[in-house]
């Protein structure tokens, strides 16, 4: 999480951009990521120097030799680098000398001078970059110049800026929301985590994880956040409340040689997405990411990518319609009508998931969004898509997500789909791949279901119960109970439709940056430059009372300092009123109550003031964000000013005038007693952060309103099991197609059914079509509920169980008493209508 220091300045960066006529949000963030990233060159190339390498800024022999046969002036690409840019900042500059030099580094340091590395492939990318900002807007250039080098000054190691680069990209790609122009379908980031964490892919160097419709690149740099995440020690990785991971420090399997670019792929067909995700991946510090433009349902993507992939992560777009002359052609990739060339259809949100069973390895498996139309929609290529996930491959969940979730883009109802490949069609008369599909129904993630999506901190989020509950259907499923301590199958099973309720513990902290403000007032601290930290962990023995979790949170910081401060403001400000009583005592003519508490309230605002004073001009305390240290000030100011004439009425006045008078109070000496206090306080300034515990708690059920208004945990069902095919028990098997004559054999013994009928359905009655689906005229032998019998429908709300709850109600002897009367008030009624007719 960025700080509120850094959030403004980079708001105030996009502003800048923004205000200046880039009409496109996504171009404004295209030229400030140009910005980032030669910046960051600099950086690239001192290691690259430092390997031996000619510097990107130095010209190649090549430009030396046409310059001197030319008998023109070579350009000096050393006012290329950040460091001179920043001090002699103009458009002349960039337009005549770093775009044009950013534009040509693939053949000054292509693959053949620098290797394989982010440098050797950069200007595929950048070949046809341009500063675009209007050239009358100097001032804002400046600006711009000055923001980006403020935000970095402190941070000059890449290691450091990878988090907070990305960060910032993060907090740029959010600007592209709130904008609500032009704006890409952008997936929540806590959405794409969750559907990273019930894929789980597996670490190993030569896994291939790709995303066809890429976008900025979350899925591909959260898959990888992933990895570094389980790979961190618990007692150092840190989550906010919606699983966002902080200090992600960690330790590769010994032997792994992990090239993370050759991990992760992406296309899009979007010129500056690619560029902006091949950049949040540079940022995240991958050294040469696999990011291209390319639509990815188009003939452009070659045969030799089918079966490539061990996972696929995706929120494609969806809801549109593809030119047919554009699609591939590639009739394993996309199926057609019969033996034609024409695709079965040219709907994006069903070509995708086809490409996808295409693209992966057999056993590979892929989670992706779609809309809920392709669950149950009615056409020809939304069954067959939905027959062959069930049939020929393995459907292993659908998770409903809630309409709203994309708000402000978009309010259409989606699911989550999670597949794995499996081998060649299933043969007529098979059992389908798939046997039963888990649903999980997501009512609550943690963020209003309205256009403004606002964090709701701490409250219940389906999507933690969510995955524990399929962590259990996937065991379950592989058969595997070895590593649940004492579990079972069957408990598994019943684990992931349970209506208990899995939920982290949540509090609330306080960070602070250690950053060049920070380190003016505590530079003993010079150390952690650079790094953030909750406030308990920069000042241990101060918070020492912190021992759990659950005791976290600023007003427990804010009492930790004043029960420090406090005492010693008292004391001293306590003295200054004696002084001053004392001293109005010696010194009147006669001893005037009033007139001594007024001087001691006085001298107590004048040490106010100076204090004031001092955090004004010398910065100890936030007066530009939340203030808690300056609130916390304000709060003992106040208390002091309320205790002068408690404090004045202990005084006690003499009797006789002293011969020798009581010395003046000194209100400078206060306020340098009371100075170093202050950065007791500033202790407290930094800003709240949402926490939550590693492993959820099971819990007897969500949490709800009772009756009077109380919350308590009441048992939810919010998962099911649905098998695919399932046959309904009969008392016989039917009729004989040959003889005509009823076989009076139950389907079913035990509840289990007998595999002479089910013989007897394939081979005699011929129930199944090529397609391995039981044929139409057969279906009534189903059970109605199952998949098959309707039609493959997917949607979790069609198949949630309907749970009668009794709830509160009268005796029955009153219910039964209260209908007899109402029979017979109906009975008196039709007799007189009888009586109306007959006399008619």
């Amino acid at each position: 999480m960025l700080s509120p220091q850094l959030r403004r300045k980079v708001h105030d960066l996009w502003s800048l951009f923004w205000s200046s006529g880039l009409s496109n949000p996504l171009v404004a963030i295209e030229q400030i990521t140009y910005l980032l990233f030669i910046r960051q060159l600099e950086a690239l190339d001192r290691v690259r120097v430092k390997a031996g390498k000619t510097s990107i800024y130095a010209l190649t022999k090549e430009e030396k030799s046409k310059h001197k046969k030319e008998k023109t002036t070579p350009p000096d690409y050393e006012k290329c680098r950040w460091s001179y840019i920043r001090q002699n900042v103009s458009f002349g500059l960039l337009n005549d000398t770093v775009f044009p030099w950013l534009r040509s580094l693939e053949s000054r340091v292509g693959p053949a001078q620098n290797g394989n590395t982010t440098l050797g492939r950069i200007s595929g990318r950048l070949s046809d970059a341009y500063f675009i900002l209007d050239v009358n807007k100097t001032d804002t250039l400046k600006r711009a110049v000055s923001l980006i080098d403020d935000l970095f000054r402190q941070l000059d190691t890449r290691s450091v800026n990878s988090d907070i680069m990305g960060d910032i990209f993060e907090y740029l790609l959010e600007e592209v929301k709130e904008s609500g122009k032009n704006g890409q379908f952008r997936t929540p980031r806590h959405v794409i985590r969750f559907m990273v964490q019930l894929l789980d892919p597996e670490l190993k160097a030569d896994v291939k994880i790709l995303d066809p419709a890429c976008g900025s690149g979350g899925f591909l740099l959260n898959s990888l956040l992933h990895w570094k995440a389980e790979h961190t020690a618990s007692d150092v990785l840190r989550l906010e409340w919606d699983g966002t991971p902080h200090d992600v420090l960690p330790v590769w399997p010994e032997g792994e040689k992990l090239n993370f670019s050759n991990i992760f792929h992406g296309y899009d067909n979007d010129r500056t997405m690619v560029r902006i995700a091949w950049m949040n991946l540079i940022l995240h510090d991958l050294e040469i990411p696999e990011i291209h433009q390319l639509d990815a349902l188009s003939k452009r993507l070659k045969d030799e990518e089918s079966g490539t992939y061990d996972y696929i992560l995706a929120n494609p777009p969806f809801s549109g319609s593809v030119d047919e002359g554009d699609l591939s052609e590639n009739r394993q990739r996309f199926p057609r009508n019969g033996k034609g060339a024409v695709p079965i259809t040219n709907r994006s949100e069903l070509l995708f998931v086809w490409l996808m069973l295409d693209l992966l390895k057999i056993g590979g498996r892929a989670a992706v969004i779609v809309p809920d139309g392709v669950l149950f929609g009615s056409t020809k290529a939304h069954r067959e898509l939905r027959r062959q996930l069930l049939f020929e491959n393995t459907l292993e969940a659908v998770v409903s997500l809630p309409a709203n979730m994309f708000q402000p883009y978009s309010g259409v109802k989606t699911s989550i789909l999670l597949f794995q490949k499996a081998g060649d069609p299933v043969a007529a008369g098979s059992e389908p791949r798939t046997r039963e599909v888990w649903f999980y129904e997501i009512t609550d993630e943690a963020f209003s279901l309205d256009q403004k999506r606002k964090a709701l901190n701490g409250q219940d989020n389906d999507l933690w119960d969510g995955l524990e509950k399929f962590k259990a259907w996937n065991s379950y499923r592989q058969g595997d109970a070895k590593d649940l301590k004492g579990e079972t199958l069957s408990s598994l099973r019943a684990a992931a439709i349970a209506k208990d309720y899995h939920q982290p513990d949540y509090w609330e902290e306080r960070w602070r940056s250690v950053d060049d403000e920070f380190l003016a007032i505590f530079p003993e601290k010079s150390g952690d430059k650079g790094h953030t930290y909750p406030l308990h962990e920069l000042w241990p023995q101060d918070f020492k009372l912190f021992d759990h979790a659950d005791t976290r949170g600023s007003r427990q910081y804010d009492d930790a300092v004043l029960a420090i401060v406090r005492p010693k403001f008292e004391k001293t400000i306590g003295t200054l009123v004696e002084q001053t009583v004392k001293h109005a005592y010696d010194t009147a003519r006669k001893p005037d109550v009033e007139k001594a508490i007024a001087a001691a309230e006085k001298n107590v605002k004048a040490v106010a003031n100076q204090l004031n004073k001092q955090v004004r001009d010398k910065g100890l305390l936030d007066r530009e964000f939340d203030q808690y240290g300056l609130n916390a000030l304000k709060t003992v100011l106040k208390e002091m000013t309320a205790k002068v004439k408690e404090w004045a009425a202990t005084v006690r006045i003499p009797e006789k005038k002293p011969k020798k008078t009581a010395a003046e109070p000194n209100v400078e000496r206060t306020v340098n007693v009371l100075v170093p206090l202050l950065s007791e306080l500033a202790k407290l300034d930094g800003y709240n952060v949402w926490r939550r515990s590693h492993k959820p708690e099971c819990y007897a059920g969500k949490l709800t309103l009772s009756d009077n208004g109380e919350p308590k945990r009441e048992p939810t069902l919010h998962s099911w099991i649905v098998p695919v095919r399932h046959w309904a028990e009969l008392e016989s098997w039917g009729e004989h197609p040959k003889t005509k004559k009823t076989v009076n054999k139950p389907t079913h013994q035990g509840g289990v059914i007998d595999p002479e009928y089910l013989v007897w359905l394939r081979d005699t009655l011929k129930v199944f079509d090529d397609d391995a689906t039981v044929k139409e005229d057969f279906l009534h032998r189903l059970d109605p509920d199952c998949l098959e019998a309707l039609d493959f429908n997917l949607s979790a709300g069609r198949h949630k169980p309907f749970i009668f709850d009794a709830g509160l109600h009268r005796p029955p002897t009153e219910l039964i008493g209260e209908l007899q009367a109402i029979h017979g008030e109906v009975k008196k009624r039709l007799e007189k209508l009888l009586t109306l007719i007959e006399a008619k």
